[in-house]
């Protein structure tokens, strides 16, 4: 297999169709339809169904593409790599981010690395793992800033911590419960959570048999912080967020913790990578400016950051 080959099945793919993709690599599409079959016959199985409706791809076809972003994706990091050694560090980094830590660190974060790179181009997907999760595996995204991987998924996926932090239940101002001062009180009540990939179970059904309650039986699923607040806002259902994320302008203006007595889950967050992929010179600065600035904020003298930030506890 040559580089040339999988980087014109990464295009196809992308572009949905063989003229679409020899446009884009500035090859004729006859030129671009011998280079397909020419890996086709290496490989001695057949990668893309040509028909009059357009292009699918096999089930070795899917598979390859996965494995050609990753090779496609890993040349292009090393001679970045190269190039920072040679020059000043430029190149793309791309970075998935669960959406309370974009609120709380990341536009301090990307200041710095900026300072320290400039000539770096960032990209963001904001997602909790499960969502970004296959931009993870196939390289389309370099690491992740999340909750770590679940057990299932160790041997694809390494994590390291970077802190942990609690949790509160929230409901809108002024909701009928928001004065509770147990789960119990709870139990009849809709929630509105993330989905964790590590249980089956969701974070209330968890925390309710945790504390011999039946769980909930009005459980909704989410994937994105702006849609939680909208829905939070509008409607009677309950959540469960990250203190720092409560403590957040925007956010405690909207909503309020419940004061309940019991003790909620710890939220740990690390850096998920893809394991055996070693981290470039770059993604190694970005990570260090997120410690620096997650590490001041805890340590701040500011009223107020320490606030925001008083239930966090750095990993060393």
């Amino acid at each position: 297999m040559k580089v040339h080959q999988l980087n014109a099945l990464i295009t196809i793919a992308d572009t949905g169709s063989i003229r679409a993709a020899a446009r884009t690599l500035g090859l004729s599409p006859a030129a671009l339809t011998r280079t397909i079959r020419d890996l086709e016959a290496n490989l001695h199985v057949p990668l893309v169904n040509r028909s009059a409706t357009g292009i699918t791809f096999t089930e070795y076809g899917r598979s390859l593409i996965v494995h050609a972003r990753l090779v496609v994706g890993q040349i292009a990091q090393a001679e970045a790599e190269i190039d920072a050694m040679r020059h000043a560090p430029a190149g793309k980094l791309t970075v998935g981010v669960t959406p309370w830590v974009a609120f709380a660190f990341l536009p301090e974060t990307t200041r710095r690395f900026l300072e320290r790179m400039p000539d770096v181009q960032l990209e963001f997907y904001e997602g909790l793992l499960g969502v970004v999760q296959p931009k993870l595996r196939d390289g389309t995204i370099d690491f992740v800033i999340g909750r770590p991987a679940p057990a299932t998924m160790q041997s694809e996926f390494r994590n390291v911590p970077l802190f942990v932090t609690h949790s509160t239940v929230v409901a809108r101002r002024g909701h009928p419960k928001a004065h509770s001062r147990s789960l119990a009180e709870l139990t009849d009540a809709t929630w509105l959570l993330p989905w964790d990939l590590s249980s089956q179970d969701s974070h209330a059904q968890i925390l309710f048999k945790r504390y011999g309650l039946s769980a909930p039986k009005r459980i909704h699923f989410v994937h994105s912080l702006a849609i939680t607040l909208a829905q939070l806002v509008n409607s009677d259902m309950l959540s469960i967020f990250p203190w720092p994320l409560v403590e957040i302008d925007m956010v405690r203006e909207r909503v309020c913790a419940l004061p309940i007595g019991e003790d909620l889950e710890e939220t740990s967050v690390g850096i998920i990578s893809r394991r055996g992929q070693p981290m470039s010179s770059v993604a190694e600065c970005f990570v260090q400016c997120l410690r620096d600035v997650v590490s001041d904020d805890v340590r701040s003298q500011n009223p107020e950051r320490r606030r925001m930030f008083h239930s966090i506890e750095v990993v060393a």
